[in-house]
């Protein structure tokens, strides 16, 4: 209705509906949505945490690097005057692209930069691939290990239908024994220097293992591969890799134990096996896996060492070879004895 006034006629005022379509309930709505999930997030570092009290609560911590990105990038949404779950989400895809390219950028380059031994040590080269079960392809296998050409050799997953692999590197790699005649065994060790002894246990309280002990050319190394249980059966890989560390503990001499832990460092289950083996883990924080992606989010794959191992470099990772493990690959000095 206009209504006459001496001034004019006055047309009422439409509604425009500026409560509906305001930014402002969107940007608190934002704001809210960030505030959530960074707390989610802290949640989850808290969680793992808590592995430390009670082991159900260690699978949060094998996930504590992406935990805390989703903190912080929410934090920093929270933050934003606009667009703040967008900017919370691309900061998040952009840290997991990042924690998938630090892998490659220490990846393992061949013919290696020349190193000197310490006196009264030898340098060797050693590797730990998780071959992956599912993972037929033996000739990319092979040309992976041959390029990497370490000098002992732990292969994980590694079932009767690659033994092909076995034996088209047996010309280089004469020394070899394995555990794949065991239930869920599935190992390897192929090595470029004797071996003086070996065993291999699948039934045991421990993880399955193959160990194989060298002679004075390396000093009595002893080497160790393993392959621990994973998740949901937490209690059962805290007992494994203790027990594993109790009995690396007790062995003489130097010491290298490798392979697929299905544990991060920010995990119980590492540290534990740490504190009990009395190793050094040589590794740092190196993801590599899923590797089909090539962008690993996980570091579960590991190289621990005794003091009398000197490590010479940075581990690297090798090529998946058709895997969804990296492989591990360093260089270290080994005592040799008189």
């Amino acid at each position: 209705m206009t209504v006459e006034t001496r001034a004019g006629p006055i047309e009422p005022e439409l509604e425009t509906g500026d409560s509906a379509s305001s930014p402002k309930p969107r940007r608190r709505r934002g704001r809210f949505i960030c505030f959530v999930c960074m707390l989610l997030g802290l949640a989850g570092v808290l969680g793992g945490w808590l592995g430390n009290l009670w082991i159900a609560f260690d699978v949060f911590g094998q996930f504590s690097t992406q935990f805390w990105l989703i903190a912080i990038a929410f934090a920093l949404g929270f933050l934003m005057p606009f667009a703040r779950v967008l900017t919370a989400i691309t900061v998040i895809i952009v840290g997991l692209l990042v924690i998938g390219i630090i892998p490659h950028r220490s990846a393992a380059t061949y013919p290696a930069p020349d190193v000197k031994a310490p006196e009264g040590t030898r340098i060797i080269r050693v590797m730990s691939f998780n071959t992956w079960s599912g993972n037929s392809n033996v000739d990319a296998l092979a040309a992976e290990i041959e390029r990497n050409d370490p000098d002992i050799a732990v292969l994980l997953e590694f079932g009767p239908e690659k033994r092909a692999v076995l034996e088209r590197l047996r010309a280089k790699y004469g020394f070899q024994e394995d555990c794949i005649h065991l239930e869920h065994c599935y190992m390897a060790v192929i090595s470029k220097y004797p071996i003086a002894d070996s065993e291999s246990h699948a039934e045991w309280v421990g993880p399955p293992m193959i160990r194989v002990s060298f002679g004075k050319e390396l000093g009595g190394l002893t080497v160790i591969g393993t392959h621990a249980i994973h998740f949901p059966f937490l209690r059962a890989q805290l007992t494994q890799l203790g027990q594993l560390g109790d009995l690396v503990r007790k062995l003489p001499g130097a010491r290298i134990v490798m392979g697929d832990f299905n544990a991060t460092p920010s995990s119980r289950m590492l540290t534990s096996f740490e504190q009990r083996s009395g190793l050094r883990r040589l590794d740092g924080w190196l993801p590599t896996w899923p590797a089909r992606l090539q962008i690993p989010q996980l570091a579960i794959d590991h190289v621990f060492a005794s003091e009398e191992v000197k490590s010479l470099e940075q581990v690297r990772i090798g090529g998946n070879a058709g895997s969804d493990h990296f492989p591990l690959v360093v260089r270290a000095a080994v005592p040799i004895g008189p």
